[in-house]
């Protein structure tokens, strides 16, 4: 079958999207075994569980993402 790659972002551009730091990145990715993936050298956060990770933080952070 076709395998589609899934939009992935670096712990620096997912902080950018949720407008904290890395190290808050690194923090809630920890605190929400959130899967992590390294490409190369870099690490890597696929979107939907970012996305995942924005709704689950919406209680306890002010997020806004341009759709």
């Amino acid at each position: 079958g076709l395998l589609i790659m899934e939009q992935m972002y670096s712990l620096k551009t997912a902080a950018q999207l949720l407008d904290v730091s890395v190290k808050t990145v690194r923090r809630l990715i920890h605190r929400h075994n959130i899967p992590t993936y390294t490409v190369g050298t870099r690490i890597r956060i696929k979107k939907s569980d970012l996305d995942k990770l924005i709704i689950k933080n919406l209680s306890i952070m002010d997020i806004y993402l341009p759709v």
